[in-house]
């Protein structure tokens, strides 16, 4: 089975942070079942294009930028 591409894997992260209004990360990666490389890589990635905010707590958090 080939691995999902970016734009699937930030498809499947904007599913589950709509779920609620913020996530940990270590919560988030938990849920999505993904390994740490591929967690940033996509968060980093919906950072730089306006689609996550990033928040406080101890290990950071994220949740969905205004529109």
């Amino acid at each position: 089975m080939a691995r999902p591409t970016l734009m699937e894997d930030r498809k499947s992260f904007l599913a589950v942070v709509r779920k609620q209004d913020s996530f940990g990360n270590g919560a988030l990666r938990a849920a999505l079942g993904w390994s740490e490389d591929r967690y940033w890589k996509v968060h980093h990635s919906l950072v730089e294009d306006g689609r996550i905010v990033r928040g406080r707590g101890r290990g950071g958090s994220v949740r969905r930028a205004a529109k």
